[in-house]
């Protein structure tokens, strides 16, 4: 937990510097990313009118499959420009600010995690790992192969001119 003490920070700005083990972040098992480290923070709190300004950077780093090879990927996500308000008129003597960096963390995650920006992922004829070298498919992805399945649809049992069953093409 990260917290401070307010009668401390009435006195002087307090530095927080630590680690948080990687439960931290309270990723679930099933989740897309996982935390492979713990969580470090630097962390400043200053005494501002009515409140304390947190201010600082937090890092760790995250674990997972490529969103397009699938390939095990660890990466490193920071919050390097952490700042925030804390209002300490009804604040207990000490104050957890630990949900604030675990949010300012979180909004860090990609939506996809990737092995690198460019990476070409699977055929999606055989499966082979494009990053890998060139697959030996004959059908390109997303030609005939992909709309043919589609082409030989029967929907109420009609079917339009060109095998499929769109009435817009009739």
């Amino acid at each position: 937990m990260i917290k401070f003490s307010v009668a401390r920070l009435d006195k002087e700005p307090i530095e927080l510097q630590g680690t948080e083990p990687a439960g931290f972040l309270e990723l679930a098992s099933d989740d897309v990313y996982a935390a492979s480290s713990g969580v470090d923070y630097d962390l400043r709190v200053s005494r501002v009118s009515g409140g304390a300004l947190v201010s600082g950077s937090c890092r760790t780093v995250i674990s997972g499959e490529c969103g397009r090879c699938l390939d095990r990927v660890e990466r490193e996500i920071s919050a390097g420009e952490i700042e925030f308000f804390v209002d300490l008129a009804r604040a207990p003597e000490e104050v957890d600010i630990s949900e604030d960096i675990r949010s300012e963390l979180l909004l860090e995650l990609p939506m996809i995690l990737l092995c690198r920006e460019d990476c070409r992922g699977l055929c999606p004829v055989c499966g082979k790992n494009l990053n890998r070298g060139k697959c030996s498919c004959t059908v390109s992805p997303g030609g005939a192969l992909a709309w043919g399945e589609l082409d030989r649809l029967e929907l109420d049992g009609k079917k339009n001119k060109k095998g499929g069953n769109d009435p817009c093409l009739k």
